[in-house]
């Protein structure tokens, strides 16, 4: 063991073989650090860096780690908010009635058939004329019309079959 050149303390003989003469003490040198960088999702490899690079190069990197300290999240408050006071209000729209409207769309259909009368009942919803519930049972009806054959026709296909 050889004696330090500031203190006189004892130095290790593998400080010496590195080339130090002075004891750990009194050096001025930095210990080293790294940091990790992971260029796919494993096989990561360090990369040695001294301390002050590493602490930003670990705040700049998101997967960078640091064995002292953790990851310095802003803190997450939830405020709670008093519930809004429910005010019961009645529905004061007036809509036009089932049966009103089966009969304006009856004869909607009558007159110009089955798509544009879909197209008419869809514009008297959105208009806000009728409800949505009315619509779909108003549709339904005009769809169960259209699918079924009216009297007219039965007697055609009846006809044509026996001719």
């Amino acid at each position: 063991m050889t004696k330090c050149s500031r203190c006189s303390v004892d130095v290790p003989q593998a400080r010496i073989d590195e080339g130090y003469t002075i004891c750990v003490d009194c050096s001025t040198e930095e210990k080293v650090s790294c940091h990790t960088i992971y260029p796919h999702k494993t096989g990561g490899y360090i990369q040695v860096v001294t301390k002050e690079q590493s602490a930003n190069l670990n705040r700049l990197d998101r997967r960078g780690t640091s064995v002292k300290s953790s990851k310095h999240y802003k803190p997450f408050i939830v405020e709670k908010k008093e519930p809004k006071e429910y005010k019961n209000h009645r529905c004061t729209k007036v809509y036009t009635t089932y049966e009103t409207a089966l009969a304006k769309v009856n004869s909607y259909y009558e007159e110009w058939g089955y798509e544009p009368t879909l197209k008419y009942l869809r514009q008297m919803n959105s208009s806000g004329e009728i409800p949505l519930m009315t619509r779909v049972k108003v549709q339904d009806v005009i769809t169960e019309r259209y699918l079924n054959p009216s009297p007219r026709a039965l007697v055609r296909k009846i006809k044509r079959g026996v001719a």
